[in-house]
């Protein structure tokens, strides 16, 4: 399409090229066309001059020698050059006078004549070279001009159909530009009609969205307070023991379990110990904890030996009782996330996290001591990270120390009001995937620490790195040793005990009898 309008372009600019060069050239043989029939002109007016002279030279030389009696047919003779006052000396003088351009005086008047004569005939055929030389040009002009007028023509016809042809052209693409122009407007009418559908369907839309999202917010809270009232008033579990206790060496304070390699247990890890009957293990309420044990010895793929760290003297630890860590669980790595600052007596965060990390879990998501989110090994993290860290996988979010938000301190309050609102990000998370929430401290009970414990594993042929603090044997015979409670009152504010001693109606082996 472009080439097709641009085609009577270059055909008029072909044509206006050729009719400037035609122009000059006619120019140009116009001006040397005059310059030779001003020549010519001037050459003819000399020699009508020339010969008007002549002829007067003529008359003057019959009218000289009538004067001088002579005949027509007579010759004038020669007088004297120097006298002027003789028809001799007076021609003499007029033949030089003739001469006056510079040229020697002819001899005689005969010679002057002739001379002029022959100068009038030369300048008449050099005027009558121009003149054909100057008709010659215009001949070849004017056949110039015939065949340009021809390619002019020629010109004129190709740019007058080219014309007709962009005339045709332009009426087509007007008749199908309308077209198109009425269909955009159709187009664009059904595009407004559509966008204000949309519009209205939008408006009614989110109208429905904001109602339901009210709605499901106004229902989040309502089972969010629901839940939270249900695990207040049950308590409720969805834990499961993790194994259980197979035998028991009370004088050696060590007992086995039958858990071992294949399950994926290592030697430091603690488990709480539950009462055979129970009403499941990892509830808030610890009061069915009866001891705590730390694996010092895998034996076998599924058997390890563990040392008693602390068991209640009236219920004591005994076969079958189940076990429970909530970083342990057989054959998986656990995720937990922490949040809020450590701040337990003898344990730091560093601890914290050997502790768990010793046990085969680890720490995913964090809120640390300055109310920042890490990665539990020390890496900071932006709030989109820490959320997205969190997943199904995620066992527990520990809640740790908030913080002191009625310090008088600015810098304690803002801290405090930092871990709260990241701790909270935290707990929209785990609320969404049903992760359970547990205290720092109700988790350090159902792990089994208890400060400055002691891992030692015999086989190891190494001192033992700590010193019992009641002996290795007590005194008393049949006895043990590790820590004992008092047979008598002891007030509840420091007693150990959360409930009361439970007596048994039966025979009692001397080894476990109070009396």
């Amino acid at each position: 399409m472009a080439q097709n309008k641009n085609g009577p372009i270059i055909g008029l600019a072909i044509f206006i090229m050729l009719s400037v060069l035609l122009a000059v050239g006619f120019y140009m043989t116009w001006a040397d066309n005059q310059k030779l029939t001003t020549d010519l002109l001037t050459a003819q007016n000399k020699a009508q001059e020339t010969e008007s002279s002549l002829k007067a030279q003529i008359a003057g030389s019959n009218t000289l020698k009538g004067l001088i009696g002579a005949g027509q047919n007579d010759e004038i003779g020669v007088g004297e050059a120097g006298d002027t006052s003789t028809i001799n000396g007076r021609v003499t003088a007029r033949l030089t006078d003739v001469a006056a351009d510079g040229t020697a005086a002819p001899a005689s008047l005969l010679d002057a004549v002739q001379q002029k004569t022959q100068s009038s005939w030369k300048n008449t055929q050099s005027a009558i070279d121009r003149q054909n030389q100057l008709d010659k040009r215009t001949q070849d002009y004017n056949n110039m001009v015939v065949s340009k007028d021809a390619e002019i023509a020629q010109v004129k016809a190709a740019r007058n159909r080219a014309e007709e042809q962009l005339q045709q052209r332009e009426a087509t693409h007007s008749e199908e530009l309308a077209q198109r122009e009425a269909t955009i407007d159709d187009l664009s009418k059904e595009k407004s009609r559509l966008e204000r559908e949309l519009a209205d369907t939008v408006v009614q839309y989110q109208r429905q969205i904001d109602a339901l999202n009210i709605d499901v917010a106004t229902k989040r809270q309502s089972i969010i307070a629901l839940r939270k009232r249900l695990v207040d008033a049950q308590d409720l579990t969805f834990s499961t023991p993790d194994g259980f206790i197979t035998s028991v060496d009370q004088p050696s304070q060590l007992v086995y379990i039958n858990l071992g390699e294949n399950d994926g247990l290592r030697t430091g890890v603690t488990f709480s110990v539950y009462t055979p009957v129970n009403s499941g293990v990892g509830r808030n309420d610890t009061s069915e904890i009866k001891g705590r044990i730390e694996i010092v010895d895998i034996l076998g793929a599924h058997r390890a030996e563990g040392r008693i760290v602390q068991q209640r003297s009236d219920v004591p630890i005994a076969a079958d009782d189940p076990v429970y860590s909530p970083i342990f669980q057989t054959g998986q790595s656990l995720e937990i996330a922490i949040a809020g600052r450590v701040s337990v007596d003898g344990l730091d965060r560093e601890q914290l996290t050997r502790l768990v990390n010793a046990a085969g879990a680890r720490i995913i998501s964090e809120v640390d001591d300055d109310g920042d989110f890490g990665d539990g090994r020390g890496n900071r993290l932006t709030r989109d990270e820490a959320e997205k860290r969190i997943t199904s996988r995620t066992r527990f979010l520990v809640i740790a120390d908030q913080g002191d938000s009625e310090s008088s301190d600015t810098n304690v309050q803002e801290l405090a009001q930092k871990i709260r609102e990241n701790t909270q990000v935290l707990k929209d998370k785990a609320l969404n995937l049903g992760i359970h929430e547990i205290g720092l401290s109700t988790f350090l009970e159902h792990i089994g620490y208890s400060r400055k414990q002691v891992s030692w594993t015999p086989e190891r042929q190494q001192p033992f790195p700590g010193k019992l603090v009641n002996g290795a044997r007590s005194s008393a015979v049949n006895a043990t040793s590790g820590q004992r409670f008092s047979l008598g009152n002891v007030s509840g504010l420091y007693s150990d005990r959360k409930k009361a001693v439970t007596e048994s109606y039966g025979q009692t082996s001397g080894v476990y009898s109070q009396q």
